[in-house]
């Protein structure tokens, strides 16, 4: 007898496939008066214990003993593919795009608390159950991206074999639950989930999301309320830690169906606690994105209801090509109207949805697991549709399909079954080698921000969205020409993509064109974007450009959004000092001073104007605390050279010159203050020799 739980060991004996009478409930069945007769050496054979309710719904299969026995072998081999596909992944690093904001700089993460991470609404996400994931491994391992690939691996090895133990459960065909789960375990288009910290979410949830079907189907067998609790808990657990899973009281009522045929009250009535728990916790969710400013739009300028009708119906028929034949995987996909018409594709997907619901109702009945297949992959993309948008731009993803191609493979290899052993199994074997094989080379795509973003543009380079996240990622890496590049093509593609201004407007700075950049900057204001960044960059490039007058409206905004930028005070007295604004521009050094006692400018440029206050003492320190932090500034050397030359300090005096010309042995004012110094101690050749290299230096005669 089997000591592992029933849900991992074989449910049906060999011995009982060959000999059991069978009712085959996916065939039509025509009810007679008549006793059918069944022959005398397979009536009498004892029927093996533990079967599956779950299974008599199902054929049995015939020659497939090699998949009978040792679930633990394919449970082994299953494990060590899917490492091999990811274990690549185990070297990617934190992503600018979300990881930087739900990690690396997410306070929680690093600082957990109860009312945080339960009541809170971090980043606009209600998933408390992935942010206390993220902060075990933080606890455990700190900044670590190596450990963060591998929890989510971990995960992503949990749904693998979940899903191979529920398939086991729910049909008598061995062969359907491990080339099932090996297809769900291989597919590259799973690699945005496993391979993308961000995207652990979907794991998570998709993990208790299975743990929830597992203990329901064990609830269905032997009727224990453990299992229920179990399963009503895991199910809490998975819409905790992301508000997709919202949609398994519906795949619980699937289940009910395939094992009766049919739904009943008892069936509704069951299903209380998980829809309690959905209802609740989805329109917290709704409320938390939001407060976020994440707002649902249904219908808009770009998107009607018609249109969303075309996007959903293409939507569900995308996906499946994608799993069949998955070319040109991405980030992005686009879904544009050209000139305001669709594709011809798009206003075709309605009627070919409409028949393929028709044939899977018709076909579904007779044959249930074709019918549960289709469920699967249909009930869990309920909620990821693009009938709405919720605060982003990303209407289809590879990691929206995550626990939705469990079914679609559960239909496929189930179909597969009609056609001769030796042909389906070296087809899904060739199936899974190269999945695994794409699966390698995507997750070393998802190594960086710029690798993923450079991969979405050579895809489709008429992607607004990935113009601008790849034109961003140059922006960071300081490749600034290439960044006003795929912002200016973002722009022509899309002039809605207003941050492409802010962004390449800092690119231009960076490059020294700095009325584009204010161009830019201005057009980004104009367009609605209120940053504090934002306002200090126009105001920085009027101080530039000679209009400090202009420049002190913007930097006191951008004051006003960020009080303790100390740059921003910094660029402030800079526009005061040329408007003539002294005592202004003094204070506002000093208050970047306090900001940032380092802050080498601010304390430079207000040495200066110490100097030309007289103040020579508050000048001299302002200088010397700029040379403690950087010692190679020759400026602050000569200026607080000048000002100990008016303290009659000429020993401090010349000790400064002589380092600016050991320096930069051409400084003019070096030689122009060493000379004074000379004259000063009565060292008139020694003066004269230094106002000759001065005038040599000048180009004078």
């Amino acid at each position: 007898m089997c000591k592992f739980p029933a849900y991992f060991c074989p449910t049906i004996s060999l011995e009982s496939i060959a000999v059991r009478p069978r009712m085959i409930v996916h065939e039509k069945i025509v009810m007679s008066k008549k006793k059918p007769s069944i022959p005398a050496t397979k009536a009498t054979a004892p029927t093996a214990a533990g079967v599956s309710e779950y299974a008599t719904v199902a054929k049995l299969p015939q020659n497939e003993s090699i998949f009978q026995s040792a679930w633990w072998l394919w449970a082994t081999i299953l494990v060590g593919v899917t490492v091999l596909a990811y274990a690549v992944s185990l070297k990617n690093g934190f992503m600018v795009f979300d990881d930087d904001k739900a990690i690396r700089y997410n306070a929680l993460i690093k600082n957990p608390s109860f009312q945080g991470i339960f009541l809170g609404k971090n980043l606009g996400m209600y998933a408390p159950i992935t942010w206390l994931g993220y902060a075990l491994v933080y606890a455990l391992a700190g900044e670590n991206a190596t450990a963060f690939h591998i929890f989510s691996l971990l995960l992503h090895l949990g749904c693998v074999l979940s899903v191979f133990a529920l398939f086991r459960m729910l049909q008598a065909r061995q062969e359907v639950s491990f080339f099932a789960a090996l297809l769900f375990a291989l597919h590259p288009m799973q690699a945005e989930a496993t391979s993308w910290i961000a995207g652990q979410s979907a794991l998570s949830f998709s993990f208790f999301y299975l743990l929830s079907l597992i203990a329901y189907v064990k609830w269905q067998q032997n009727q224990k309320g453990l299992f229920y609790g179990l399963s009503v808990l895991a199910f809490m657990l998975s819409v905790l830690s992301k508000s997709a899973a919202v949609t398994l009281p519906i795949m619980l009522l699937a289940l009910d169906w395939y094992r009766n045929g049919r739904l009943s009250f008892k069936n509704f009535n069951s299903k209380i606690p998980y829809l309690l728990g959905s209802l609740v916790l989805g329109l917290y969710t709704l409320s938390t994105r939001e407060a976020e400013g994440h707002h649902l739009v249904i219908s808009s300028s770009a998107y009607n209801l018609f249109d969303r009708l075309l996007m959903v119906c293409h939507t569900l028929l995308f996906y499946p090509v994608k799993l069949l034949v998955p070319y040109e995987l991405s980030i992005y996909y686009p879904m544009e109207k050209s000139t305001g018409v669709w594709s011809f594709d798009y206003y075709l997907a309605p009627l070919l949805v409409g028949a393929l619901v028709w044939l899977g109702w018709k076909y579904g009945r007779r044959d249930r697991v074709v019918g549960l297949g289709a469920l699967w992959y249909c009930l869990p993309l309920l909620v990821m549709l693009p009938y709405v948008t919720v605060g982003t731009f990303e209407m289809r993803s590879d990691r929206y399909t995550y626990i939705s191609s469990a079914g679609f493979f559960l239909l496929l290899v189930w179909l597969a079954q009609k056609t001769t052993p030796i042909l389906r199994r070296s087809l899904l074997t060739g199936m899974a080698v190269l999945f695994g094989f794409l699966t390698f080379e995507r997750s070393q795509i998802w190594k960086n921000e710029s690798s993923v973003f450079r991969d979405c543009v050579e895809k489709y380079p008429e992607a607004p969205l990935c113009n601008c996240n790849l034109a961003y990622d140059e922006l960071l890496n300081l490749d600034y020409q290439n960044s006003v590049l795929h912002y200016t093509k973002a722009l022509e593609l899309d002039p809605t993509y207003v941050e492409s201004y802010n962004g390449r407007g800092q690119a231009y700075f960076q490059l020294n064109k700095f009325p584009e950049a204010f161009s830019d900057f201005d057009n980004a204001i104009k367009a609605g974007i209120v940053t504090p960044k934002l306002f200090l960059n126009r105001g920085k490039c009027h101080v530039i450009l000679s209009r400090p007058a202009e420049a002190i409206p913007d930097l006191l905004r951008s004051i006003e959004l960020e009080p303790r930028n100390p740059e921003t005070y910094y660029f402030k007295a800079v526009a005061e000092g040329k408007t003539g604004n002294l005592p202004a521009a003094l204070q506002d050094y000093s208050k970047a001073i306090e900001l940032n006692p380092r802050y080498i400018e601010a304390l430079v440029n207000r040495g200066l104007m110490q100097f030309n206050e007289k103040h020579f003492d508050e000048a001299i320190a302002d200088y010397t605390v700029a040379l403690a932090v950087r010692p190679d500034i020759a400026l602050a050397y000569n200026n607080r050279a000048m000002a100990y030359l008016n303290k009659s300090m000429l020993k401090e005096a010349m000790s400064d010159v002589n380092k600016v010309i050991e320096m930069q042995v051409n400084n003019p004012k070096a030689y122009e203050i060493r000379a004074q110094v000379f004259t000063l101690m009565g060292k008139t050749a020694d003066a004269a020799k230094d106002l000759e290299k001065l005038r040599g230096l000048r180009g004078e005669r």
